[in-house]
């Protein structure tokens, strides 16, 4: 169980390995404090719900064109300013069922972090 948002969800932790090897090509900067979960579709969705914002949809509107539905979305990043236990900068949501691959989304998700448009 993880808490997100004030959500307690059930999730599994996608291994920090992967994440680390997928940073290694994306960037010679030392890895971020980053945490990745999958989670089911409904609360992945639930998730979303929840935090939508006006800068989320900005976000969407720069990058794809437009606000994409929830239903749609593979993945999100944010900054985890609630986690102050153990200091992570960063927690990657993706749903059970993407569209994309796994190694797709880690790619996609922590090219964000690389580049710093979050």
């Amino acid at each position: 169980m993880i808490e997100v948002e004030g959500l307690e969800i059930h999730a599994e932790c996608i291994p920090k390995q992967q994440l680390i090897e997928a940073w290694k090509k994306l960037s010679d900067n030392p890895f971020p404090k980053i945490k990745m979960f999958q989670l089911s579709d409904g609360d992945f969705n639930h998730v979303l719900q929840h935090r939508r914002c006006l800068e989320d949809d900005l976000g969407e509107i720069r990058e794809w064109g437009r606000v994409l539905p929830i239903e749609s979305t593979d993945a999100c990043v944010f900054n985890d300013e609630e986690d102050s236990t153990d200091c992570t900068d960063y927690i990657i949501l993706v749903r059970q069922n993407p569209y994309h691959s796994l190694e797709e989304i880690i790619l996609h998700e922590l090219g964000h972090i690389a580049r710093g448009d979050l």
